[in-house]
């Protein structure tokens, strides 16, 4: 008898992908009664993907060097695996099956196309051709599929920005790692003493670690410099397999060198979890990442953290807070950071608290899983696939929680913001400038910045100032240098010169009121629930004892007005912040 259970299906270039990138993803289908599927090269994780009760089909041509023949055998074996398998979703992962897998998927008739941006194939300063050829392949596979989730906050309004792929289709999803498994409160004294013993590293030793593939483009060239610049108290340990299909693998005669400097290679390791306790600092030098696993797994296990200020690094290190973040291909630099954490105990210490705080309020793997299968969801609904739809739930409760926005938020707040209130002015000035002036809101004195958050993370926000002019005056004190080089290049044309002169003059309108709720956004699956409602009277709660709060409106936006009213707004007047551009005010008395 056929096995009639909807198939979800993921598709990346090698099954070391399926077991290390996506393995919560694939489990979870599971436990819905439905058939889950990974698609690869052949590979020694297979085994145990299917131990798991995954099924896998082989690629065979499949392959990460750069191969057209190869990757055209491999495209053509996927579309036979399709017709053949027949899957409800297909996501796609990876750069290269992430463009023929879209492609393949749509014209074979798969129902449900996602993809997930794991990290764009191109850095800002690669050189123009590559780009063009990243993005303008992007471009073409974005319109095959349903949906296109971005792991990195930063590649998320670039394709924005860039118009890499539909608006209405992408998605923030972040993410994460088993918190339950990284976890410092695992491992005692005696297991660090205990595992440095086994390893032959002297119980008093800095150890700075690394995980990562053995390629140069994860900075192991400046590792090793910076390793040869450190005194004897510092023992470094990279671990991670060779990858001998990729053009920039180390070779042996650098790994030689290497070890003749002391630094230790204990190559492809399953018990990382067991070994990040043995370090002292986690480094990881990376050219190019999309959102890096394994400092993700240091932050969770309380490691500081030396990074480069690339994408996806700027997401798991804050600089200064749970790590440091150095220039691209700098090893002076790389190892003066490793030695202000390894020399300072307490800074490390500090550090490495704040990272263990920060991966349990961003990087928690339950989030992303639900955030994946709530989009399988909300898109089976839309295309009537009832089985499917049925076997994946109901979806979150949509009870929400809310409290009050940190630091670690700001980027949080500036993407929602672009993304929800896109016609406004300020996004149009980037996310750094926007990222500049959440953070202005978030330690302003006087303002209230809100967060709502479900089982899946969070989902809106609010701010409010006591005095709107107040706090633009102290923005351009705090932040007004960095703000205008943020913008500097969309500043140039007169429009937007003008545009930003009337922002910054602005003081509220003429209406005998000051504070001011300056934003509100929730997103765009969770909106119809209530979020914004909660939101709003949350932060008028906190606001009471000013005892009038204004909010300013775009005249024509008549939903978010009759959202403001029932929130207890009653219109007072209307105003022209930018000429031309007739905007409502409305008022909420205590």
């Amino acid at each position: 008898m056929a096995d009639r259970r909807p198939v979800i299906a993921h598709l990346t270039t090698v099954d070391l992908s399926l077991r290390y990138l996506v393995f919560p993803q694939l489990l979870a289908p599971l436990q819905r009664d439905i058939r889950s599927v990974g698609i690869s090269s052949p590979g020694p994780w297979v085994a145990e993907l299917e131990a798991a009760g995954i099924e896998h089909v082989a690629l065979s041509a499949s392959t990460r060097g750069m191969s057209l023949g190869a990757d055209l055998r491999a495209a053509a074996q996927l579309w036979r695996v399709l017709r053949r398998l027949r899957p409800d979703v297909l996501h796609t992962h990876n750069p290269k099956p992430g463009v023929y897998g879209r492609i393949l998927g749509r014209v074979a008739g798969v129902p449900v196309v996602v993809n997930t941006v794991h990290g764009f194939y191109a850095a800002p300063d690669d050189p123009p051709l590559k780009r063009l050829v990243v993005y303008a392949l992007e471009f073409v596979a974005s319109r095959f599929s349903d949906a296109e989730l971005y792991q990195s906050a930063e590649d998320l309004e670039l394709a924005h920005r860039l118009r890499l792929a539909p608006r209405a289709r992408t998605r923030h999803l972040g993410n994460g790692v088993d918190l339950a498994r990284f976890d410092p409160a695992r491992y005692d004294r005696s297991h660090r003493d205990r595992m440095r013993a086994e390893l032959g590293i002297p119980s008093d030793a800095v150890v700075v670690g690394m995980v990562g593939r053995m390629v140069a483009e994860k900075g192991y060239p400046e590792l090793f410099e910076a390793a040869r610049l450190l005194d004897d108290r510092y023992v470094v340990v990279c671990i991670g397999p060779r990858d001998p299909e990729k053009a920039d693998d180390l070779g042996d005669a650098m790994i030689e060198r290497a070890k003749a400097n002391g630094v230790r290679f204990l190559g492809m390791r399953t018990d990382v979890d067991a070994l990040y306790p043995t370090m002292d600092v986690f480094v990881l030098p990376s050219h190019r990442e999309g959102f890096p696993r394994a400092a993700m797994e240091a932050a969770a296990m309380g490691l500081p953290i030396v990074a480069t200020d690339i994408r996806g690094c700027r997401e798991v290190v804050a600089d200064g807070e749970n790590g440091l973040l150095v220039p691209v291909s700098d090893a002076r630099s790389l190892a003066r950071a490793i030695r202000t954490i390894g020399d300072d105990p307490e800074l490390a210490s500090r550090m490495g608290r704040a990272g263990r705080e920060r991966a349990r309020r961003l990087f928690d793997e339950d989030r992303v899983v639900e955030i994946v299968l709530s989009t399988y969801r909300e898109l089976a609904l839309t295309k009537g696939l009832d089985r499917l739809a049925a076997a994946l739930g109901d979806g979150p409760s949509g009870e929400v929680r809310v409290r009050r926005a940190d630091e670690g938020d700001t980027r949080f707040l500036a993407v929602l913001h672009a993304q929800a209130i896109s016609t406004g002015f300020l996004p149009r000035l980037g996310r750094r400038f926007m990222t500049l002036l959440y953070r202005a809101l978030v330690e302003h004195e006087d303002a209230v910045v809100l967060v709502a958050e479900d089982e899946c993370g969070p989902v809106g926000f609010v701010a409010g100032v006591a005095d709107i002019g107040a706090f633009y005056r102290s923005f351009v004190r705090r932040f007004g240098i960095r703000a205008v080089v943020a913008a500097a290049p969309r500043l140039l044309r007169p429009t937007m010169l003008r545009r930003a002169w009337e922002t910054f003059r602005y003081e509220g309108g003429d209406v005998g009121v000051d504070a001011e709720l300056v934003s509100m956004a929730v997103v765009a699956d969770r909106r119809g629930r209530g979020i914004g409602t909660v939101l709003g009277r949350e932060l008028l709660t906190a606001m009471s004892r000013v005892g009038k709060v204004k909010v300013v409106v775009g005249a024509d936006n008549s939903a978010a007005i009759a959202a403001y009213r029932k929130m207890g707004f009653e219109p007072v007047g209307t105003i022209e912040v930018h000429r031309g551009e007739t905007s409502e005010v409305l008022v909420w008395s205590a």
